[in-house]
């Protein structure tokens, strides 16, 4: 269970880990993950009526489909953030507002997609027969290598915690910061979409629900694996490491039937005694 969930909500904590790593923050990607949902059915329904049950096709459309509606709401929160200059805590609160009502406006019910089946291919065929291995398991390990490699083999990926760590100095060096904060929006709209695909692939449909549920979870996972909240400090083994743990955490307190409350206050203290320890730390690499 915890290999499976972390492959389907883990990869919306990747992209967040990168806008954190730019000393910037996305509240929003619970809803861009929600309001993709709500876009994979739609499309994949439109396609299968249009081609007469033409199944692989709305597969691979509605994929891509959800993929440009996570880069659109990217753009958005990036352009806000990065060009006219808004707090990042302020704009991805208004954009979560936003891609929220849209969400409502179109799953306040349950849909599903005209051929579950073909939707629940991604995250429910076991390879080989074994339940934690799915193609959204692999997908999971592509996107860590990939997002990996580019943070560290690319120079753009190096930017990120050069801007995280110091904004100003990174624009007398010559990097574009503005531009590097958009970019890493998007990049983390198109992350938050394919979890929202994913969940829509699991579950085989889509409600407003699916949203609330990453309204918190990734900024926990960040911040538990090693994140700083100002920036400049984190890798990808550092985000698949909080994923790994919340995951755990959140699975073993299901498994002891604890109530809902007891799993929030558990979680919200594990995550108040983190942030403590990240600022402690914060301070003494500061005056160091």
């Amino acid at each position: 269970n915890v290999i499976v969930y972390s492959s389907i909500y883990g990869v919306v904590c990747l992209g967040l880990g990168l806008v954190m790593l730019t000393g910037n923050i996305d509240l929003s990607v619970g809803f861009q993950a929600g309001l993709a949902g709500v876009t994979t059915v739609l499309s994949f329904n439109a396609i299968y009526q249009a081609t007469g049950g033409n199944s692989i096709l709305s597969l691979v459309v509605c994929i891509l489909v959800a993929m440009l509606t996570g880069a659109v709401t990217g753009l958005f929160n990036g352009f806000v953030v990065a060009k006219i200059g808004v707090s990042p805590l302020i704009a991805t609160i208004a954009s979560n507002y936003l891609f929220k009502g849209l969400v409502f406006y179109f799953a306040q019910a349950s849909f599903a997609p005209d051929d579950v089946d073909t939707i629940k291919l991604i995250a429910k065929t076991k390879i080989f027969g074994l339940k934690w291995l799915t193609p959204s398991v692999i997908l999971f390990v592509v996107i860590i290598v990939l997002v990996g490699l580019w943070m560290y083999k690319t120079r753009f990926g190096n930017r990120l915690h050069v801007v995280g760590d110091n904004p100003e100095a990174a624009a007398y060096s010559g990097i574009p910061v503005d531009k590097t904060v958009l970019i890493t929006y998007i990049i983390c709209g198109v992350l938050a979409a394919i979890s929202g695909f994913l969940m829509v692939s699991f579950d085989g449909y889509t409600i407003y629900t699916q949203g609330n549920s990453l309204s918190t979870f990734p900024i926990s996972c960040c911040v538990i694996g090693g994140i700083k909240m100002s920036g400049g400090k984190g890798t990808v083994v550092h985000i698949l490491l909080g994923i790994i743990i919340m995951r755990a955490i959140n699975t073993m307190m299901q498994a002891m039937f604890l109530e809902t409350y007891m799993v929030n206050l558990i979680t919200g203290v594990l995550l108040v005694v983190v942030l403590i320890i990240d600022r402690f730390t914060s301070s003494k690499s500061a005056d160091e």
